[in-house]
Order: structure tokens, then C-alpha cells, then sequence
């Protein structure tokens, strides 16, 4: 890693609550080759203050940009790429990263997880660590995404919409790079992905999500049966189905959505063939200090 240097992103909206302890997060890192800039997207709370007073980290710049369409219109993905834009040539990064306000980083997240680039390595990350927000290991947590720079130039036509997340992983592929995801790099988050604006817009934009990246129906259906059992429970569930039937096709091409839904029924098949091996691998139940009852 001696030639290494990142620079981080973080799209923020009403984070007072957070994005100060996203600041001392990040000044207990041990790694300290990156540069920090924290775009304000519309903020009406006191989250720009918040960050300010923040002493421990002297390297974020703050830039300010009008929210455009909230989280339901994918501002998060476009007030990050904005961000990136404002530095202007990347020639002095290696990695870029998107990184919420609502993220908690152990002090060796960056080593880890750099560790495990190597020149057919697009995107990599860790693992969230809280058990009641357990996902799936097959793929980074949105909070988290760490990208190559040629990684995140594939991107450039990407639509930064909801499902930017998912789909950014499927386009990586299709160019012959792979994602990476370091099971030993375990972060916190403050709160349930997507739930910024409240759970039931959470699973209600989950929804939107699903129908924009070609989830497979029975894919989609297991989704909403897992769901049913976390918070908020079943009406959570069918604010997601509201969701999905009213998104519409939404911005992403064809050819990623049929390859997105390619993916997820050779998860089908594997975990028809193997269901135990399939679990234990892809929600860690069962392995050496995981809980057993947090699927």
C-alpha cells in the first residue's frame, strides 16, 4: 500500500446526529493516505456545524449542493459523484469510496480491505457487523463501496439513481473485474440501510430498487418473506411491495438488468442444490464467532 491513496466521499443530508461521529471514525484510522470531502446536499438540520466542530480530522472539505429529488430520486449517488468531480483530475488516487454519514470504521478497516486489491479487483469492502442488519455476503454494502479508479471510470455513464449500488457491481463484471468482500473488515452502521428518512420510505424505496434492477420474481418473493420479520415487520414489507409495482422500468439498461437477474437465480440454484452450505456462507450463520439467530 505505499502508493496508495484514497479519496473518500460522503454524501450528507440531515446527519447531525451522525456525521460527527463518522469524523472521529475516521480520524482513529491507521491508515492515512486518503483525503476527505463531505458534500452538504441540502441539509435543513445542523449537520454542517456538527462537522465543524469536529476537531479530530483537520483533511474534510465541505461543499455544498442543492438536494435534488432526495433519496427516492438517488441524490445520495449523485451528490457523491459530485464530490468526485469537484477534485477534478484523479490522477493522485487509487481508490475512490463512498462513504455514509451513518458508517462506523474499526482503525484497520483500510488495511484490510486494500489488502485484498490486486490488478482484476474492481470494487471491495467489508461486512456490516451489527447482527439485526445482517445482509448478504455476495456483494459490498452500499455504505461502504471502495472502487479502483479505472473501476470507477467504467461507471461514467451509470445513472445515479436508486440501485446505482446494485448495479455497479453487475457492470464491474461484465467488464472483467471482480468484487471483493473481506469478511474480516466489519463495520458498524447507526442505522438500517435506508432508513434515513424512516423505514417504511426505506422498504418503500427498497421496492423501487428491486423492480429498477430486474430482480427475478422469485427472488423478489423470498426478499419479501425475509423481510416480513424485521422492523417494521409486515407493514415494512408491503410498503417494499408498493414500492416495486408502482417503480416502473426506471433509468438502468436492459442488458444489466437481464444479467442482474442471471446472478441472482444462479444464487437460486446453489442454494437449492446446498441450502446449509448456502446460508453459512452467505449470511455467515454458523461460522466461528457469528450468531446463529440473525438472518
Amino acid at each position: 500500500m505505499k502508493d496508495t491513496r484514497v479519496l473518500i466521499v460522503t454524501p450528507m443530508h440531515n446527519e447531525q446526529s451522525n456525521i460527527g461521529e463518522l469524523a472521529v471514525s475516521l480520524s482513529n484510522l491507521s491508515f492515512r493516505a486518503f483525503d476527505w470531502v463531505v458534500v452538504d446536499d441540502g441539509s435543513t438540520d445542523d449537520s454542517v456545524a456538527r462537522l465543524k466542530d469536529k476537531d479530530g480530522i483537520q483533511r474534510a472539505r465541505l461543499e455544498v449542493r442543492r438536494n435534488q429529488g432526495m433519496l427516492i430520486g438517488g441524490s445520495a449517488f449523485s451528490a457523491w459523484r459530485h464530490g468526485v468531480d469537484t477534485v477534478g483530475d484523479l490522477a493522485g488516487y487509487t481508490h475512490i469510496m463512498k462513504l455514509d454519514a451513518d458508517v462506523r470504521l474499526p482503525s484497520d478497516y483500510f488495511e484490510l480491505v486494500l489488502d485484498k486489491f490486486s490488478d482484476g479487483v474492481g470494487i471491495a469492502g467489508g461486512v456490516i457487523e451489527n447482527p439485526e442488519m445482517r445482509e448478504q455476503r455476495l456483494h459490498v454494502p452500499g455504505p461502504v463501496k471502495l472502487y479502483s479508479v479505472d473501476a470507477y471510470e467504467m461507471l461514467d455513464e451509470l445513472p445515479s439513481a436508486v440501485g446505482f449500488d446494485v448495479m455497479d457491481e453487475v457492470a464491474i463484471q461484465q467488464r472483467g473485474l471482480s468484487v471483493e468482500v473481506v469478511a474480516s473488515a466489519r463495520f458498524q452502521l447507526a442505522r438500517a440501510i435506508g432508513a434515513s428518512q424512516g423505514g417504511l420510505h426505506g422498504r418503500f424505496r427498497n421496492g423501487r430498487v428491486c423492480r429498477w434492477t430486474g430482480y427475478d420474481p422469485v427472488y423478489f418473493a423470498l426478499h419479501f418473506v425475509r423481510y416480513l420479520a424485521r422492523r417494521p415487520y409486515i407493514i415494512g414489507s408491503f410498503a417494499m411491495l408498493r414500492g416495486f409495482v408502482t417503480a416502473g422500468p426506471g433509468p438502468y439498461a436492459s442488458e444489466l438488468k437481464r444479467a442482474h437477474r442471471r446472478t441472482q437465480r444462479e444464487k437460486l440454484a446453489r442454494a437449492v442444490r446446498s441450502p446449509v452450505s448456502w446460508v453459512r456462507n452467505t449470511y455467515g450463520i454458523g461460522l466461528k464467532g457469528e450468531a446463529p439467530d440473525a438472518i
